[in-house]
């Protein structure tokens, strides 16, 4: 236990304090896309390919048997969970780590979203699964398993295609002074995503940066220590960016934005149950390991949003912004 919980620290403290200098909430990654403002999409496009590269090369060179290879699709529970996570993260405005980071960086409220992704996490646990599966986990359920091809080539050209894409943009300005800029938050969360891999293949655990199942397994005495540690780890690494850098800032929120959290995290918790992963189980390391399922719960969350957003500007709430605590 006492190898995990190091590993675990070291890997979140790291991603925390990545996550809060690129202001890296997945929500305001796919919801700013939807709405043409491509800084956080960009970022994100550079660290899954850097990562698809790290994990291919940690997979060949590692002796950690026990690391995931590719996430089983089950197209059933990978929608509908993408669907519910995605509603959750417009009602909520913030993913799962995103309250983490923010709770590091002030954000009083971002512990009562957690409180209620804690329990959507143990509720979702608890759920039968929805559809078959068309691919089992591992190599087999990626896109190189698929196409018969090297995941390592494989990686390489999708870093290659991302870096010419992506010198063909402009690199916006960040919107604070002490916010990375896109290529090296992308690089940045890239880098990181892969320390969490190696420091949960040193710690004997099978997975790297995720945050689905820390409290259910909690709850029924067969806790996941290592990401524990990491989910508690990302708040001090946000916390010691905010304070050093920038960003800190106590503020609690108005009462509806505390629905919102309450409602949004319950609706976080599930949904990644029923998909089998969260925004960093599938949209980032999912995405780098390159399987078929995280792709689909990608566009799924993206939906996900996009709907919840449609029903929000039919009735605005002026009042949804958070206001410094006295």
């Amino acid at each position: 236990m006492a190898a995990e919980l190091a590993a675990g620290a070291l890997a979140g403290g790291v991603f925390g304090y990545v996550l809060q200098r690129g202001q890296h909430c997945f929500h305001a990654t796919f919801r700013g896309a939807l709405e043409h403002r491509w800084g956080l999409a960009k970022a994100w496009l550079l660290a899954v390919a850097i990562g698809a590269v790290g994990l291919a090369l940690v997979y060949t060179l590692s002796p950690w048997d026990q690391l995931s290879r590719g996430l089983a699709f089950r197209p059933v529970d990978n929608v509908v969970g993408g669907l519910v996570f995605g509603a959750g993260m417009a009602v909520a405005a913030s993913c799962v780590s995103g309250l983490w980071y923010k709770l590091g960086a002030g954000m009083i409220g971002a512990g009562v979203g957690l409180a209620a992704w804690a329990v959507g996490d143990v509720v979702g646990s608890g759920l039968p699964a929805l559809g078959p599966t068309l691919l089992p986990g591992g190599d087999a359920a990626t896109v190189p398993g698929v196409l018969g091809l090297p995941r390592l080539a494989v990686a390489g050209l999708l870093l290659l295609v991302v870096l010419v894409l992506l010198a063909r943009t402009r690199r916006d300005a960040p919107t604070r002074s002490w916010q990375w800029s896109w290529p090296l938050a992308g690089s940045a969360l890239g880098l990181g995503l892969v320390v969490t891999w190696l420091a949960a293949g040193a710690a004997g655990t099978g997975f790297g940066a995720s945050t689905t199942g820390a409290a259910s397994g909690l709850v029924a005495g067969s806790p996941a220590w290592w990401r524990i540690a990491f989910l508690v780890a990302i708040v001090v690494g946000a916390a010691l960016a905010a304070g050093t850098a920038g960003g800190w800032w106590l503020r609690s929120e108005h009462r509806s934005r505390y629905a919102g959290l309450l409602a949004g995290g319950f609706l976080l918790g599930l949904g990644a149950q029923v998909a089998g992963g969260c925004n960093l189980g599938h949209a980032l390391s999912g995405v780098a390991q390159m399987n078929v399922s995280s792709l689909v719960v990608v566009a799924a969350m993206t939906s996900g949003i996009a709907g919840v957003r449609r029903l929000q500007r039919r009735a605005p709430d002026p009042s949804d912004q958070p206001r410094a605590s006295a």
